[in-house]
């Protein structure tokens, strides 16, 4: 029976090109559009019957991104997320593409970790609304904003109160660069304003350099007034002094907030021990030998220890956003997902490069102790003769991310030995 009916179809596609008609003429649906799909998935249905519904699941046109048939991605689409979505969505695609601030989650082409592909109570198709959604994945964040001073957004889940959820020119992804996001809410013409800057005119200062944005939790004694302000918990010695004036001219200058000297000489006054070590290293970061120890370090106050402006790879992403890129690639370096850089390079600077804490085999050796005993060699004496430098594991792997298993560069069954061996 099932021969003859795989003949039938066959035929009848055979005469269907010989006669000029379509397949689908002749061979008819049971049911048309959604309602011959719930002939088996009924407990959907229901589902669907929600506020906010997708425009395919709402016109019934369930093949618009399922395949009937047969599909090589999960839950039968016919493309893989995003393509799928960006199908119809191109005016997104063209967005994200000319951004340079990209939530990780677009960056990564999860479209539905936030979004409901059929129908939703919420607006946009969220799955949930407000913090609710953001924690989701921001865990951590979470727990730190729920502690301590808390800033009033935060505490009532207005994430997007700040932050655009998929792209932005601004950092972090702001609505707006500060101060001009905080002066949306706070007048900085106010007289309580200005007595709590100690009447230095902010109004074209990062505020966040002082300020914590979400939440602060200042436990020394010493620093309750400052903490009344939702100070960030990690505080430069001169700021939480208010001496103000050791970095900046007086309050009462023509020009308050003017360094008096170049921002490096000015660190450096205070950590000479870290400009004396540097003087002796082969390689040194380019922020730190252009002497902007503020592209890293906050000059005022962090969340972060060492007043990091941020953690991990969030703070490496500023300058390494095609670094940050890799991470989401199908095979990834685990310390590095994890925002781990510093397990393998260091900040200021190296004898080796890029900024490695030892040499590049030696690095690696470190967590893969057994891969030197029966792998390819690599080390002295072994000469790659596309660069004639010495083979080392980044000769084949890439150190952060691949879509080659084992984060080679190329496939490893052929591709990538050929590169070396072309006899």
């Amino acid at each position: 029976m099932k021969t003859f009916s795989f003949l039938a179809i066959l035929t009848a596609l055979l005469v269907s090109v010989y006669v000029g008609t379509s397949f689908a003429d002749n061979v008819k649906l049971t049911q048309s559009g959604s309602e011959l799909c719930y002939s088996c998935h009924d407990d959907y249905k229901g589902k669907f019957n929600k506020k906010y519904i997708h425009s395919p699941t709402k016109q019934g046109n369930c093949i618009a991104c399922h395949n009937p048939h047969t599909a090589k991605y999960e839950f039968m689409l016919s493309e893989k997320v995003p393509e799928l979505c960006y199908s119809c969505h191109k005016e997104k695609q063209k967005e994200f593409n000319q951004a340079s601030n990209i939530h990780t989650a677009v960056v990564q082409g999860k479209c539905t970790g936030c979004h409901d592909p059929h129908a939703s109570d919420n607006e946009h198709l969220q799955k949930k609304t407000g913090g609710d959604l953001c924690y989701t994945c921001h865990k951590q964040e979470e727990k730190e904003f729920k502690t301590g001073k808390i800033h009033e957004p935060v505490a009532e889940g207005g994430c997007l109160d700040c932050h655009n959820p998929h792209v932005s020119e601004n950092k972090y992804r702001l609505k707006y660069p500060p101060p001009q996001l905080c002066f949306t809410c706070h007048d900085q013409q106010d007289k309580n304003f200005i007595n709590a800057h100690y009447q230095y005119p902010v109004a074209k200062s990062n505020c966040f350099s002082c300020h914590a944005a979400h939440a602060s939790d200042i436990k020394d004694p010493a620093m309750a007034d400052l903490a009344k302000g939702r100070i960030l918990p990690h505080i430069h010695p001169p700021f939480a002094q208010k001496k103000c004036d050791n970095c900046h001219s007086s309050s009462d200058s023509a020009d308050p907030l003017k360094l008096k000297a170049e921002q490096a000489e000015l660190c450096y006054s205070c950590h000479g021990d870290m400009k004396k070590a540097l003087g002796s290293q082969a390689y040194v970061h380019v922020p730190v030998k252009d002497g902007l120890c503020t592209t890293c370090h906050s000059p005022h106050a962090s969340k972060t220890e060492k007043l990091l402006i941020a953690t991990g790879k969030e703070l490496c992403a500023d300058c390494h956003s095609g670094v940050i890129k890799k991470l989401s690639a199908t095979y990834a370096h685990k310390p590095a997902v994890q925002g781990e850089c510093l397990t393998c390079h260091t900040p200021h600077g190296s004898e080796n490069k890029p900024l490695l804490v030892k040499d590049s085999v030696s690095v690696c050796e470190e967590c893969h102790k057994q891969q030197g005993a029966f792998t390819h060699p690599v080390g002295k004496g072994v000469i790659d003769p596309r660069n004639n430098e010495i083979v080392t594991c980044v000769s084949c792997h890439d150190s952060h991310g691949e879509e080659f298993k084992g984060i080679l560069i190329a496939d490893g069954q052929r591709d990538l030995c050929i590169k070396c061996h072309k006899t």
